[in-house]
């Protein structure tokens, strides 16, 4: 008998860092579902040098966990 599967919904944050200064967000880390639902999306945003905005997004399929 197989389970019904349902698609995942929604982003997991795991990290947010900010400027104790001026309390703006340097960087985060954060999980969330594929379109196609078939793979989670590991997401690093970095913004801890003025002016550049690095994004790095890692696909994770789940033969890989």
């Amino acid at each position: 008998m197989s389970m019904p599967r349902n698609p995942a919904t929604g982003a997991m944050p795991l990290l947010t860092e900010y400027d104790d200064a001026s309390g703006q967000k340097l960087r985060s880390l954060r999980l969330e579902p594929a379109m196609d639902g078939k793979a989670v999306l590991l997401i690093e945003i970095d913004e801890r040098k003025p002016g550049i905005h690095r994004e790095v997004r890692y696909e994770i399929t789940p033969a890989e966990l």
